[in-house]
C-alpha cells in the first residue's frame, strides 16, 4: 500500500483536489487500485522568513491510500505529470500552488535518494499530514508509537508568531506547525460532483421555456439555486431541444445582457472576504458575439454545446484563461432522427471525436487544465446510445481531463417513464448517483435542491474515510 499526501492553496482549491483523485484513481490509466480518501483538513500555510504576503493563503489538505504496480520513481514521475496536468508551475520553494502531490508512506519500503525520501521526512511532525494519515492508518507503528499516538503528540496548536518564526529550512515540529482543522464544506466538494444549475432565459426550453424571460425573475431564480447548492450558474438564452429554432446573436446578447449584470452583483454581494463568490457563472453560447461580450462583464466558465469548432470560438478560448466546457453534438439546435453511426460502439466514437478536439486545443496551446468535456446527452444520439454513454461513463476518464453530464429532463427517461420532461426528476436523480459513483465531476442540473439533498444524506452517513467506487446506471 501506498499513500500520497495531496494539498492546495491556490484557486478552487477543492476542486484541484477533487481532479487529483480523480486523475490517480480513474481510468485504464490510474495509477492508484483499492483507493480510500482521508478527510479534508484546512491549515494556514508555512510560511519561511521573508516570505511575500502574497504566499500566507491557506490550505486544503488530503490523504489518499491505494495499491500501485509502479516502483517508487516510476510513480513519483507520474505524479509530477499529473500536477503538471492539473495547472502547478515551477515556482520557489514554499510559494502557492493549485496542487502538490507528496509520497508519505509506503507500506514496507524505504527510499532515501536526493530526489525522493520515503517515508516523507516530515511525516511526524505535521498535522495536516498525521490527521488525514489518521484516517487511514491509525493503528500503522512508526518509529515506535502508532499514527494515532503521533497525532495526539503534535494536536496542540501553535501560536501565529510561532508559525512565522519557523525556519523554512528546519525539521518542524508541533512547537511550529500550523494546527489543522477538519473542513466539512471542503470535504463535501471533494467527495460529490459539482451541481451547476440551468439558468434558461428562452421561451421555448423543453423544460422551463418561457418562466424566466424577465431578468428580475431569472436573477431570483438563480440566487435560489445557488442557496440550494448550486456551485456554477449556466446561462443560456438559445433553445437547443429538438428542431429548436435558432437564435440571431443580438437577441440572445439581449436576453443575457441584463442577467449577467445582475449575476456578477449577484456575486459580488455573496463574497466572502478575502475569498471568491459561492459561484461561477458559466455562458452557454455557441455564438462568438456573445461570448466576447459576455467576458467583457466578466464570466468564469465557457460552455460551448458545438465543442468549440468554430475557428473564432477556439481563438477567443486562447486569449482566455478560464475553464471550458467542450460537448459533442452533430447538429444545433438537434436534428430529429439524426444520430451517431447506429453501428459504432458511441463511447469509441466520443472518445475518438474528443481526442481529435484535444489535439486542436494542444495545437492552439490550450492548456488541459483548463477543459472539460461534455459527452451530449441527447445531442445527436438514439434513446439507446444515450444509455449505453450513460452506463460507461467511466471510460470517458481515459480522456484525463473533468467530464459534465447534462442528462437532466432530458428526452431519453421516456422510454423508461411516460412523465412530461418537467416530472422527470425523479429519473434524473436516479442517474446523477450512479454518475457520482463513476467520478463524474460536474452535473448540470434543474433540480438543485433536490441533487443536493441526495448526496448530503448520502455524505451524512459516510465514514471517516471514502472508498472510491464504481456502479452501474440501470435504466
Amino acid at each position: 500500500m501506498v499513500i500520497l499526501g495531496l494539498g492546495s492553496n491556490l484557486g478552487d482549491r477543492a476542486i484541484h483536489l477533487k481532479r487529483a483523485t480523480s486523475r490517480l484513481s480513474r481510468g485504464s490509466g490510474a495509477i492508484l487500485h483499492d483507493v480510500r480518501l482521508s478527510r479534508i483538513y484546512e491549515s494556514q500555510a508555512l510560511m519561511p522568513p521573508r516570505a511575500p504576503a502574497s504566499w500566507d493563503l491557506p490550505y486544503l489538505n488530503c490523504a489518499l491510500s491505494g495499491e500501485t504496480s509502479l516502483g517508487p520513481y516510476a510513480l513519483l514521475r507520474h505524479i509530477q505529470e499529473i500536477e503538471r496536468s492539473l495547472g502547478r508551475q515551477h515556482h520557489e520553494r514554499w510559494a502557492p500552488r493549485p496542487i502538490d502531490i507528496d509520497i508519505l508512506w509506503w507500506n514496507g519500503g524505504e527510499v532515501r535518494s536526493d530526489d525522493l525520501t520515503i517515508p516523507h521526512p516530515e511525516i511526524l511532525n505535521r498535522p495536516f499530514v498525521l490527521e488525514p494519515l489518521r484516517d487511514l492508518m491509525p493503528s500503522t507503528v512508526i518509529d515506535g508509537a502508532t499514527v494515532e499516538a503521533h497525532a495526539g503528540r503534535i494536536a496542540a496548536p501553535a501560536s501565529t508568531a510561532e508559525m512565522r518564526d519557523a525556519s523554512a529550512d528546519t525539521h518542524r515540529g508541533s512547537e511550529s506547525c500550523p494546527p489543522v482543522t477538519h473542513s466539512p464544506a471542503a470535504d463535501f466538494t471533494v467527495n460529490r460532483p459539482t451541481l451547476m444549475g440551468i439558468l434558461n432565459v428562452t421561451p421555448d426550453s423543453f423544460s422551463d421555456g418561457g418562466c424566466f424571460m424577465e431578468p428580475a425573475t431569472a436573477l431570483t431564480h438563480a440566487r435560489q439555486l445557488v442557496e440550494e447548492g448550486a456551485r456554477i450558474i449556466d446561462i443560456g438564452a438559445e433553445s437547443t431541444r429538438p428542431d429548436g429554432a435558432s437564435v440571431d446573436p443580438a437577441t440572445e446578447w439581449a436576453r443575457i445582457e441584463p442577467v449577467l449584470h445582475g449575476l456578477r452583483e449577484l456575486q459580488e454581494e455573496l463574497r466572502l472576504p478575502g475569498r471568491r463568490g459561492p459561484f461561477r457563472i458559466s455562458i452557454d453560447s455557441r455564438n462568438p458575439s456573445t461570448v466576447r461580450s459576455a467576458l467583457g462583464i466578466g464570466v468564469d466558465m465557457l460552455n460551448d454545446v458545438t465543442g468549440f469548432r468554430h475557428p473564432e470560438m477556439l481563438q477567443i478560448a486562447q486569449g482566455t484563461d478560464v475553464p471550458l466546457v467542450f460537448m459533442h453534438s452533430l447538429s444545433v439546435p438537434v436534428r430529429k432522427g439524426e444520430s451517431i453511426p447506429r453501428d459504432r460502439d458511441p463511447v469509441e466514437f466520443l472518445i475518438a471525436w474528443a481526442r481529435e478536439g484535444l489535439a486542436e486545443f494542444d495545437r492552439r496551446g490550450i492548456a488541459r487544465h483548463r477543459l472539460i468535456f461534455d459527452p451530449g446527452i441527447g445531442f445527436g444520439k438514439t434513446v439507446r446510445q444515450n444509455w449505453n454513454i450513460l452506463e460507461n461513463v467511466e471510460r470517458f476518464h481515459d480522456l484525463r481531463i473533468p467530464l459534465l453530464s447534462g442528462h437532466s429532463r432530458k428526452s431519453f427517461f421516456q422510454e423508461v417513464t411516460d412523465k412530461r420532461s418537467a416530472e422527470l426528476d425523479a429519473k434524473t436523480l436516479e442517474v446523477s448517483q450512479s454518475l457520482d459513483t463513476k467520478g463524474v465531476e460536474i452535473l448540470r442540473v434543474h433540480d438543485v435542491a433536490g441533487h443536493n439533498t441526495l448526496f448530503r444524506t448520502h455524505y451524512s452517513g459516510r465514514r471517516p474515510t471514502r472508498p472510491i467506487a464504481r456502479a452501474a446506471v440501470r435504466p
